[in-house]
């Protein structure tokens, strides 16, 4: 390429795959190449010396460095603008136009499948040991069914927990709260709230609100050695005739709802 002529430059330049657009000082076009002609259908040479400030070409010629434009046969394209001083000429201007639709309709695919993936997570993505809402769902289903079939009891505990000054200090406490009282059997998971749901395989409802009352004693007792005392809310319920996995989790999360709005106290049964 040392021994590249300027004729070979032009010519390499008119045949250049991007855009190409040179701009004045006076923001006037000074020449574009065939394939930045091809974006607005015109000849390049009909655009020299057009300012088209205010004209159709203006979203081009303006400071944003993505642009949505349709094309003359009306498909709609996405340019990313690229803008360069030319040094020995001032105010004079080089624009790029790069063709990113396939990058960003790549990227757009590739960010929904990422959705769907967490959508469909067993586990929480951050906290890593908690059951998603579509994991609770998921591994209710089964338990829903057994509870069904054999009339065994089944109840679920949901957990609102807040610091006074640190949120996320007081659901980690309550985390690890939660793991210690409860048993290898029990399942603990997270909605998309962030509240904190028990789920209690062979537990009556009695029992569940038992658990609360022991849960409700240890935190009294914390909060006395922290600058960050940890409030909670209860909503519990248990595996009513024609539930499903759906409708118990519903029903469990509405009692903390309730719970948290209830002037009367921090625990709430459905």
């Amino acid at each position: 390429m040392k021994d590249l002529t300027l004729k070979q430059a032009l010519a390499l330049l008119e045949t250049c795959p991007i855009g190409i657009l040179l701009t004045n000082a006076d923001g006037a076009i000074h020449g574009c190449n065939r394939s930045f002609a091809g974006l607005v259908g015109e000849s390049a040479e009909s655009l020299a010396g057009d300012t088209q400030a205010d004209g159709f070409l203006a979203p081009l010629l303006g400071q944003a460095t993505l642009i949505n434009w349709i094309m003359p046969d009306g498909d709609s394209r996405w340019l990313a603008v690229e803008t360069y001083e030319i040094h020995d000429e001032p105010g004079c201007n080089a624009r790029f136009f790069f063709d990113v639709t396939e990058k960003l309709r790549l990227r757009e695919e590739r960010d929904a499948l990422a959705r769907e993936l967490e959508a469909h997570s067993l586990y929480d993505t951050a906290v890593n040991s908690l059951l998603s809402r579509y994991g609770m769902l998921f591994l209710l289903r089964p338990l829903v069914a057994r509870s069904r079939r054999y009339n065994s009891p089944l109840s679920l505990v949901s957990i609102r927990a807040s610091g006074s000054t640190d949120n996320h200090a007081a659901q980690t406490r309550m985390l690890h709260l939660l793991k210690d009282q409860t048993r290898w059997a029990d399942l603990v998971g997270c909605n998309d709230e962030r509240d904190f749901i028990l789920i209690l395989q062979e537990t009556t409802q009695d029992a569940a609100e038992q658990m609360v009352r022991k849960i409700t004693t240890y935190l009294e007792h914390s909060n006395a050695d922290t600058d960050n005392p940890l409030q909670a809310c209860y909503g519990i319920t248990q595996y009513q005739k024609n539930d499903d996995e759906t409708s118990i989790l519903e029903r469990a999360e509405s009692a903390l709802a309730h719970a948290c709005h209830s002037p009367n106290g921090t625990v709430i049964a459905l």
